[in-house]
């Protein structure tokens, strides 16, 4: 159903192509993953499988691509396939969630009682029947990047492609989608095209295993070829966590209450200390409070109720910095050097300071030699790097750090956990919210649990690793 033949992309504005050399097919009813390091064009060549790289891509696309034996080279037929990327919120366009999930379905012309009755379907199998007529801008991101995949389900594509499709999920809701996801390759043929760095769930659900390698294909193969990395092998060479802090809190959150709508409250008289030295993750499912949590310390919002008090002499616009969840959010200079030097300009830095502190946090981050770089070029995993770079070139006290692991592949989670142990080695406070069980484990000194809006745990991490 899918073919490709000698396929290469070359970006608008490059003179060298980023997908090389790609053939291969793909029969109905595959189960395919796509893994790689970052940047290493899986999305680009995901893109060309199903169809849509003439739509998502600026460049130019060399080779012969079929499609159902059909030509390709101007994409695939209208209806063929269905996609979600890495950024959820690039991809919905309608005031409530139902309204999302039968946008295609009015598109192709079917009635109400049928748009009701597929998205009825998906909303009850997913649990999210309670959120139906909520507005979209009142979600979660997970519960955006859920109302997105629920919105190609609807669609019934014969191709799906999906772009880190549990980055931002819970557990529960990750693990519906890939059963579901399995039976509709099974049952009904589909071809789903997954990228995906967590190596572990994508065995659990791929038949066939694409590897990306610098923009060549570099294996194609079995559900064998896939190696998870267990996380002592990753924590392997880590710093140790530093000793548990007990000097005044750089954060203290009492009583706080918080909701984007009077009777729908988000965190309902939460409480938590974190003190210089102490790494805490926030774990909970979609739309527990975590990211608000977050925000409300670095003051781009106030609690209703309850106070958010820093340590003595600190201010939420010098000493807190706060990576979002979803870069593009935060991404808006012209270069990776302006993004990564603003904050150093609002405080004042000379030029040759705020120019070698960027280039070593780039550095440091893997982003050496893109300076120049026009910052929504880069890939996602680089992207998220390139916010935290210009987070950490400021040295703020608390470090608030929002999905940091979201389009990061094994190598790049570990040296993330390295990271934050360094700086709460150097005393700074980091809060940190995660799906990511082996993340927490790897990075956290204590591990919060949010349920309803409220602490339901908070315990030391039981992992230890040297």
């Amino acid at each position: 159903m899918i073919e490709l033949e000698n396929v290469a992309f070359t970006p608008a504005g490059m003179d060298r192509p980023i997908l090389s050399d790609v053939s291969l097919s793909i029969a109905p009813g595959e189960r395919v993953g796509i893994v790689g390091p970052s940047g290493s064009g899986k999305s680009t060549l995901g893109f060309h499988l199903c169809g849509a790289h003439r739509l998502a891509l600026a460049g130019e696309t060399a080779g012969t691509l079929r499609y159902d034996g059909r030509d390709g080279a101007e994409g695939a037929p209208r209806g063929f396939a269905g996609l979600v990327g890495q950024n959820p919120e690039a991809q919905l366009f309608c005031r409530t969630v139902y309204e999302e999930l039968a946008l295609a379905l009015r598109v192709r012309g079917e009635s109400e009682d049928r748009c009701a009755a597929v998205a009825g379907e998906l909303l009850d199998r997913y649990g999210f029947a309670a959120k139906r007529d909520m507005p979209v801008g009142k979600l979660s991101l997970g519960q955006k990047q859920l109302t997105a995949v629920l919105s190609m389900l609807a669609m019934e594509p014969r191709v799906l492609l999906l772009d880190e499709p549990t980055s931002y999920l819970d557990a529960a809701a990750s693990d519906r989608l890939f059963d579901h996801l399995g039976q509709l390759c099974s049952c009904h043929g589909w071809i789903v095209l997954v990228i995906e760095h967590d190596l572990a769930r994508l065995d659990g659900f791929a038949e066939r295993v694409l590897t990306v390698t610098g923009g060549r294909l570099t294996a194609d193969g079995p559900r064998s070829s896939l190696r998870p990395k267990p996380v002592a092998d990753m924590a392997a060479g880590l710093p140790p966590f530093p000793p548990a802090g007990d000097g005044e809190p750089a954060v203290a959150c009492e009583g706080v209450r918080y909701g984007y709508a009077k009777d729908r409250p988000v965190l309902a008289g939460l409480d938590l200390v974190v003190r210089p030295g102490e790494s805490v993750a926030l774990l909970g499912g979609n739309g527990a409070g975590k990211s608000t949590l977050l925000r409300l310390i670095k003051g781009l919002a106030k609690p209703s109720a309850g106070e958010v008090r820093l340590g003595p002499g600190l201010t939420a616009a010098r000493d807190v910095g706060l990576m979002f969840q979803n870069p593009e959010e935060q991404i808006f200079a012209h270069t990776v050097a302006a993004e990564c030097g603003y904050w150093l300009i609002n405080l004042g830095l000379a030029r040759q300071e705020r120019e070698q502190r960027c280039e070593e946090q780039l550095a440091r981050l893997g982003l050496s030699g893109m300076a120049e770089r026009a910052p929504f070029s880069l890939s996602f995993g680089e992207k998220r790097r390139l916010c935290l770079a210009s987070v950490l070139v400021a040295e703020p006290a608390v470090l608030c750090l929002d999905e940091p692991t979201t389009g990061l592949d094994d190598a790049n989670m570990a040296a993330m956990a390295g990271l934050v142990r360094e700086c709460a080695a150097k005393g700074q406070a980091v809060v940190f919210a995660t799906h990511e069980e082996a993340f927490a484990d790897l990075a956290a000194s204590r591990i919060v649990r949010l349920e309803g809006g409220r602490i339901v745990s908070d315990a030391p991490n039981p992992w230890t690793v040297p």
